[in-house]
């Protein structure tokens, strides 16, 4: 029988699996991108995140620590994942496996200060590429 062990209110510790596994609840853990190519899976209370378990005041925090004026982010939300554990240090150690929940997009402002949501269609530069073949075009024909 496996003993179970609820931590910190994210998820769930069992020690006497070999190895002692980690798993979070719905949607605690988010993987981030970011368009300065940094990224990394969010996980409350564990690892560099022990201490927090709010990502809005950390990306605010790692914005302004970049001094950054502009960045994209991409965090897929995590239905639920697992992961090795380390039960006497309490660090999350191999990530086992997790299935996604939904993707959301975000834009840093500098006006405000805050991410704002955003659509997906607000991050493509796809009409700009559309404008440029069409004067490309238009060029051709002159």
């Amino acid at each position: 029988m496996n003993k179970k062990i609820e931590k910190f209110g994210v998820g769930n510790l069992y020690p006497d699996r070999n190895p002692p596994e980690f798993h979070f609840f719905r949607s605690e853990c988010i993987e981030v991108d970011m368009s300065d190519g940094d990224g990394f899976t969010f996980t409350p209370f564990f690892n560099e995140f022990k201490d927090t378990n709010d990502l809005d005041n950390y990306l605010e925090k790692y914005i302004e620590d970049k001094k950054l004026e502009k960045l994209d982010v991409r965090m897929e939300h995590l239905k639920w994942c697992s992961y090795y554990i380390n039960p006497e240090t309490l660090e999350l150690e191999d990530f086992i496996e997790g299935v996604c929940n939904y993707v959301s997009y975000w834009v840093w402002n500098n006006e405000t200060k805050k991410l704002d949501e955003v659509d997906t269609n607000s991050l493509n530069d796809d009409d700009d590429e559309d404008e440029d073949e069409y004067e490309e075009e238009e060029e051709e024909d002159e």
